[in-house]
């Protein structure tokens, strides 16, 4: 959209007559529109602005293992996940590393355990079938369990090995440059370079390097996903169009009580609503700042909480047998993170973590204590808010 000009002094339509200087501007304008002069310097996202709209979504498809798109039971997970009032879904699956020092990539048809392309055009089909806009998100993963963000290459003497870094930048540039051209091929709104790579993050020259590659095949909106609290440090966020975070701030107290036969012994919450808004208030004026320095918008492409009891005070906690199940504190978890962020004009929305492609039964929701909140009273929580308008 452009900005209204303002109209001319009255000394300039003395010199030159008000039709002739409104002549001139357009002719000068409609050449700049010709030459894409104007697009190209007038950026399309800024803290203030986002063509995307709000962002009313869920994450879906995670890990993303061999065959997991298939069948009914992704269909009947996308449309429920829809029925919530999603606007968008965040599709995520993941390659593949054999170990944190190993720097070969395993995706596709190198990979038996992914997803196929075809499984993901399909879960991609899926989503416009309910008339979602589409955010695809290629991770990766470490098989022996090493989070992705603790990627490391050492030479024998305890120096960063360059040949292996460049190794590995190689096969992720080959891995996203596969999924941005599906990414093109389907239009999906938005592509992820990926999730909480921090040890990768400082690298400057490689991700401005990779994303003007990126930016020749898929010409779509592109963003990343950095882990909570480092959304200040990278140096190469104007090269994306928006700043997405994995959300998992710690914003309750306490500890994380493990289960006992005994439900009294288990010690209440103490993570009330009211608690847990002003534990945000801080977080939210900081990213505010950050969305205003960068001028970029800011969204939470990951952020959620276990339907267990204390998790809000480590919100990355995975779902555990021994975690006594709490889907109140995960609803007022939803609720306090909504209220704190739906009218921040610099926010523009959240991909809940997660939403799974086979759901469990509604019975077993009373007792599920994972991410999900399909039949719980969060998944309430997020209808009526999904509901309003932004």
């Amino acid at each position: 959209m452009l900005t209204k000009n303002h109209p001319p002094s009255r000394e300039r339509r003395s010199r030159f007559g008000g039709g002739a200087c409104l002549t001139a501007a357009l002719i000068s304008l409609l050449f700049c529109v010709a030459t894409g002069e104007v697009f190209a310097k007038r950026p399309k996202f800024t803290h203030t602005h986002s063509p995307t709209g709000f962002i009313k979504g869920h994450s879906w498809g995670f890990p993303g293992r061999r065959g997991q798109y298939l069948g009914d039971a992704p269909v009947e997970s996308m449309k429920k996940m829809a029925d919530t009032g999603a606007n968008w879904v965040c599709i995520c699956f993941a390659a593949e590393m054999e170990k944190p020092n190993k720097p070969q990539i395993f995706w596709a048809d190198s990979n038996p355990r992914m997803v196929t392309d075809d499984e993901i055009r399909r879960a991609i089909s899926l989503a416009r079938q309910n008339n979602l806009k589409i955010i695809l998100k290629p991770m990766v993963e470490v098989r022996d369990g090493t989070w992705r963000a603790w990627i490391r290459f050492k030479t024998a003497a305890g120096k960063d090995d360059t040949q292996a870094w460049d190794k590995w930048w190689d096969y992720y540039k080959q891995f996203l440059l596969h999924y941005a051209q599906i990414a093109k091929q389907t239009k999906c709104e938005i592509f992820s370079l990926g999730c909480e790579m921090g040890s990768t993050e400082r690298q400057e020259d490689k991700w401005r390097s990779l994303i003007a590659e990126i930016r020749k095949t898929y010409h779509g909106a592109i963003t990343y996903d950095t882990n909570h609290g480092e959304e200040n440090r990278l140096k190469w966020w104007d090269a994306v169009d928006i700043i997405s975070v994995s959300g998992y701030y710690p914003i309750g107290t306490g500890k994380i009580p493990k289960a006992v036969k005994d439900p009294n012994k288990v010690p209440p919450s103490e993570n009330s609503l009211e608690a847990l808004k002003l534990s945000w208030k801080p977080i939210r004026e900081r990213l505010r700042r950050i969305s205003k320095k960068l001028d970029r918008p800011i969204l939470f492409i990951e952020i959620g909480v276990c339907s267990a009891r204390g998790c809000s005070s480590a919100p990355w906690t995975h779902p555990d047998p021994n975690l006594f199940y709490d889907a109140d504190e995960q609803s007022r978890y939803y609720q306090a993170t909504i209220e704190t962020f739906w009218d921040e004009p610099w926010f523009i929305g959240f991909t809940w973590w997660d939403w799974p492609d086979h759901l469990y039964s509604l019975e077993q929701a009373k007792s599920d204590t994972g991410f999900c909140i399909y039949g719980k009273p969060a998944e309430q929580i997020v209808r009526q808010w999904y509901a309003k308008p932004r």
